[in-house]
């Protein structure tokens, strides 16, 4: 005969259940992650496969433009791979992995700010100096592309991590793992040598706007 069980019963026995589970996946999600900072690729896959989903779904609730969500997500889970000796496996890795994506948000909006201020300053450039009715703001920035890609490889990522990124000096130090006053130098440096270069093109103006507006 089934023995009678109240509901009391019932329910209590299902939220344990429910607990047990919970348990299960957070000790398994922390395998992974430990499997993780190990340099296990298998399981940097499945926890792609777990939230990359997800993250996309909240990235795009702020961009509302899917192939900028889906490069975002993108970075978030590449910072993750190369920086995953930093992950502490103790910290809940959902929030860990919501904490990079909202700081790429953020820089998502500076660059789109900036990219922004770049049109109306090259513009207002352009009509000042040239009988050109309208701005080839495309050209302008492939000269500043080309005069960025003469930079030393160290010094020309510190500057794109700067002013392209929108990273601080704090921030780049981090990220690079090397002393703030070694960023501050490689950034002065850079600026030094770019504005001189600016200054021999034809639209020294535009391209210092562009080269150098935060």
């Amino acid at each position: 005969m089934y023995p009678f069980r109240s509901k009391k019963f019932i329910f209590e026995q299902i939220f344990k259940s429910g607990l047990v589970l919970t348990k299960l996946k957070l000790n398994k999600e922390l395998e992974l992650v430990r499997k993780l900072r190990d340099g296990d690729s298998s399981a940097f896959d499945l926890l792609f496969e777990k939230y990359s989903s997800k993250l996309f779904y909240f990235v795009n609730k702020y961009l509302n433009v899917k192939e900028e969500s889906e490069e975002i997500v993108q970075d978030v889970f590449l910072n993750l791979w190369k920086h995953k000796k930093e992950i502490r496996s103790e910290e809940a890795f959902k929030s860990y992995l919501y904490k990079i994506a909202l700081n790429n948000i953020r820089n998502y909006f500076i660059k789109k700010q900036v990219r922004e201020k770049h049109k109306q300053l090259i513009a207002q450039e352009f009509l000042f100096e040239s009988d050109s009715d309208e701005p080839d703001y495309e050209s302008v920035i492939k000269q500043v592309d080309r005069l960025i890609a003469q930079l030393p490889e160290k010094r020309r990522e510190i500057f794109l991590l700067s002013r392209k990124e929108g990273l601080d000096t704090s921030e780049i130090s981090k990220y690079l793992g090397i002393a703030e006053s070694t960023v501050k130098n490689q950034i002065s440096s850079a600026i030094s040598f770019l504005k001189q270069e600016a200054k021999k093109s034809g639209l020294s103006g535009a391209l210092f706007f562009a080269l150098f507006y935060r």
